[in-house]
């Protein structure tokens, strides 16, 4: 019966590009828009996913990263940052089914060892603003694909903070000093945590984060993003 109203409603409301809004089989992306669409491969960093031909790029080299891995779908730009800018300002909320089955896809290589997966938390005046937490409704989705279960309570974001993207490196660390919290009525003791965020720049955010989570005890911290910032000075020389 399902399946009987989903082809009345593809015949009656067929399916969209959510880029370009030309007609296609499924919800998602058609094949021309695809190919316009940088997706991160390898080669790239082990540790932050900066698509590099090193094994580590210079930054993880340089800096301590509580996270242990960091995985993202697509490179923030053209077309990705599009979609990623209305999905978090402009009420794209069914973006998050598709971003969920591509971010389920890059989680395979550690989905069995995940125990939590979270959100990166947003300020309640930004979800005022907003109506939602976007990283929430792709945990919800990712959720749904994968079986895993979703702790949204275990991060608590208890500061406004500056908006990041105006910020360099070391202003974006500062900014966010004091800005998380663990919520200690939640034991993550030896606990695997897969932190879910939109986009990721120089991993600011998530280092923050995955450094609360490591001192209320979790034994490692994946983060995933839909999107990535490349860091011009990471790019390798042809």
């Amino acid at each position: 019966m399902v399946g009987f109203w989903k082809r009345v409603k593809d015949t009656l409301l067929p399916p969209r590009c959510i880029c370009c809004g030309e007609y296609v089989e499924k919800v998602g992306v058609c094949d021309n828009c695809w190919g316009g669409i940088k997706w991160i491969s390898e080669p790239k960093c082990k540790i932050c996913g900066q698509p590099i031909e090193d094994e580590i790029c210079k930054y993880c080299i340089a800096d301590e990263n509580f996270f242990d891995r960091a995985v993202s779908v697509m490179v923030y730009e053209g077309l990705a940052r599009h979609l990623i800018l209305k999905f978090k300002d402009c009420e794209a909320t069914l973006y998050a089914s598709i971003f969920a089955k591509w971010l389920n896809r890059i989680i395979q290589d550690f989905l069995e060892e995940i125990d939590f997966i979270v959100p990166v938390p947003i300020s309640f005046k930004r979800r005022f603003k907003r109506k939602y937490n976007q990283t929430e409704l792709l945990c919800i989705e990712l959720q749904k694909l994968s079986g895993l279960k979703y702790s949204p309570e275990i991060l608590i974001k208890s500061k406004e903070t500056a908006m990041q993207k105006s910020l360099n490196r070391e202003r974006r660390r500062q900014n966010l000093r004091k800005s998380f919290s663990v919520n200690e009525k939640i034991s993550i003791k030896d606990k695997v945590i897969l932190l879910i965020d939109d986009v990721i720049t120089t991993g600011a955010t998530a280092n923050a984060c995955a450094e609360l989570l490591k001192k209320a005890g979790a034994s490692k911290v994946y983060v995933a993003t839909v999107a990535r910032v490349i860091l011009k000075s990471t790019i390798s020389n042809p």
